[in-house]
């Protein structure tokens, strides 16, 4: 695929996201002028960069809604809620656009059909008068472009005749063009681009203005921009800006302390992969250095492995932080899901989001989004209610739909709550019986009865619709937490809501841990739970339930032997370390033989063999090349607790 292609389609996608996110806050906060901004440029910065890769329908198209914009922008329009559903569907079929070049017939009658809406809107408006003005307007002034574009951008699909309308749209534009002497050499490359274009430009618009025409190839190509004269008065010529794929050239006395802005680059999400496993496997090969200088004993060994481990830990931290993104990146999508499903069911919902900062590994981020879409769905097919049974029930008409992030004890927290109907126990109950999951006789308590909707196939619904009731909503969201190293668990009301928790690691990648041992077999425990180590005689008295309590800190901590758990043959030591952890917020113990210490811990996947061992959520590759297994404390927890 064409590589400038690829980046102006990544690119345009960050810029439909932008503006979803501008018109869903318009919706929030009608008349926000500040939101028409980002709404224009990203479409402006479409429609120029569309016409130079080829784009020439999605040009034309995202032209009309830049007018429209613009219209906005200049106060001679008022942008009012059927306008922002116009934008909506016009940012949707940019959307598919995006994917064919020339469009389909049936693509090309929306384009026309949006485009109609478009012209009815600019035509019916009643036209405002403009804001009044505290500055003088913008002289007209002359400017002296140079464009020379790099060698490869007829290669690359680049255009020059879109950059020359963008800039002829700003004024009067005298263009004039030369060649480079070798092109008229015998080693004439007729791929390449040997074409300079001379513009000589009159208009009112600013410096920022005329570099917008630009802003897709600035830093490929070599344009040079520089004032000549202000027409009005001719005052002579202004300060030289010059582009050079860099940063423009400013005289000593000039500069400001403006701050430049930091620099980005577009990585592939499977360069960020082959990075991560590369350091997990530098991770391993420390921990066997580790080991070498332990069983050698020589001082120069352990000086490097030491070094090595202080660098593979930079190193580490670095590539995390480039894989981390803040989860509210994905909450736009869910915004426009609520905005566009509550009014088919009737239904009055705002939806409320918190946490937005809040950091997760990408392609966790990524696999979250469609449970997310599930929880999302549920909440307002089943578990809010109608308008008017709201009222009837003493609650406001609008619903509140809210999801929230956040980090605890090294995991990710992710809430979905509705102040709903809540979840009928009774009927969960009914329906269960009839499918066989419980018995009739069977005595579950509260919770119990709600994890039953996580079931294979469990619905309550009575029919079938296109949000719901097929099934396999809640399973898939349970299947794919898990897959994840995750915990997804429910707690409703009945009458006042209901609220489903996601705990989630913040990477499937490398965890810091402590290792212990029982026996011959090592354990990591996530070292993020871990508050102490403390020594115990395995005599302690037991609950009501054989649950061995553990006198600590003037409090009775509730222990669980790993040696037990898991069937390991031998004796108990007379002395036990007992690691105490915190999950959730109460404190447990892990009783084992010996904690050996810290571990980096590189993350792989169980085989199937051990997929299904409870209490067990991956293992990693110690020093001496043995495996160790990772718990999953809180499944442990909730064995102990069962």
């Amino acid at each position: 695929m064409n590589e400038a292609v690829e980046i102006f389609r990544q690119e345009a996608a960050e810029h439909l996201l932008e503006m979803e996110t501008a018109l869903l806050d318009m919706d929030e906060r009608p008349g926000d002028h500040a939101l028409i901004a980002p709404l224009f440029r990203a479409m402006h910065t479409i429609k120029g960069a569309s016409g130079m890769v080829g784009f020439d329908h999605l040009s034309r198209f995202t032209h009309h809604l830049e007018t429209f914009l613009d219209a906005v922008r200049s106060d001679r329009l008022v942008l009012a809620k059927d306008g922002v559903d116009l934008l909506l569907h016009a940012r949707d079929h940019i959307e598919q656009l995006l994917v064919e070049p020339t469009p389909s017939d049936s693509l090309v009658h929306i384009s026309e059909s949006l485009t109609r809406q478009v012209q009815r809107l600019l035509a019916a408006e009643v036209a405002h008068e403009p804001v009044e003005q505290s500055t003088p307007a913008q002289k007209c002034r002359q400017f002296n472009i140079v464009i020379r574009p790099s060698a490869d951008a007829f290669r690359e699909g680049f255009d020059l005749l879109p950059v020359l309308r963008e800039l002829d749209a700003l004024g009067t534009a005298s263009v004039t063009t030369e060649f480079e002497e070798q092109a008229l050499s015998a080693t004439f490359d007729p791929e390449s681009c040997h074409l300079s274009v001379r513009v000589m430009l009159e208009t009112h618009a600013n410096m920022d203005q005329i570099e917008e025409a630009f802003f897709f190839v600035l830093d490929e190509w070599d344009v040079d921009i520089q004032p000549v004269s202000d027409l009005s008065d001719a005052v002579g010529s202004d300060m030289a800006h010059v582009r050079n794929g860099s940063a423009p050239i400013v005289h000593e006395d000039q500069k400001t302390a403006e701050a430049v802005p930091e620099a980005s680059i577009r990585v592939t999400q499977q360069k960020l992969d082959q990075l991560m496993n590369q350091v997990g496997e530098l991770v391993i090969l420390q921990a066997r250095l580790n080991q070498l200088a332990i069983d050698t004993g020589d001082e120069r060994t352990a000086v490097l492995a030491e070094e090595f481990e202080r660098l593979a830990s930079g190193l580490r931290d670095n590539a995390f932080e480039i894989r981390m993104l803040p989860i509210g990146s994905i909450f736009g999508r869910f915004r426009r899901m609520v905005r566009d499903i509550a009014p088919e069911l009737g239904k009055e919902v705002v939806l409320e989001t918190d946490g937005a900062e809040t950091e997760l590994d990408k392609v966790m981020l990524d696999r979250l989004a469609d449970p997310l879409i599930h929880l999302l769905r549920n909440s307002l097919d089943h578990g809010i209610e109608q308008p008017e049974q709201r009222i009837q029930a003493g609650k406001e008409r609008c619903a509140r739909l809210t999801l929230s992030a956040s980090q605890h004890q090294g995991q990710v927290l992710i809430c979905v709550s509705d102040d709903g109907a809540g979840l009928d126990t009774d009927r969960i109950q009914a329906r269960a019986v009839e499918r066989g999951l419980i018995e009739a006789h069977e005595s579950l308590d509260e919770q119990a009865i709600h994890q039953l909707v996580f079931e294979p196939g469990f619905s309550t619904a009575e029919a079938v619709s296109d949000l719901s009731g097929r099934g396999v909503g809640m399973d898939v969201v349970k299947r794919s937490v898990e897959a994840l190293q995750g915990r997804v668990t429910i707690e409703s009301t009945r009458g006042k809501g209901t609220c489903v928790r996601i705990r989630l690691p913040m990477t499937l990648a490398i965890i810091e841990g402590l290792m212990v041992a029982v026996a011959d077999d090592h354990y990591v425990i996530p070292l993020s739970a871990v508050e102490e180590c403390i020594e115990s005689t395995g005599t302690e008295p037991c609950d009501d339930q054989g649950v061995r309590l553990l006198r600590h800190r003037d409090e009775l901590v509730p222990s669980l032997s790993l040696r037990d758990c898991f069937d390991i043959a031998g004796e108990h030591p007379d002395i036990q370390q007992t690691v105490i952890v915190r999950v959730d917020d109460a404190r447990y113990g892990v009783t084992v033989d010996e904690v050996i210490g810290h571990h980096q811990t590189v993350i792989k996947n169980l085989g199937r063999l051990y997929q299904s061992v409870p209490g067990m959520m991956g293992a990693t590759i110690m020093g001496n090349g043995r495996i160790a297994m990772i718990l999953d404390l809180p499944e442990l927890v909730a064995e102990l607790r069962a």
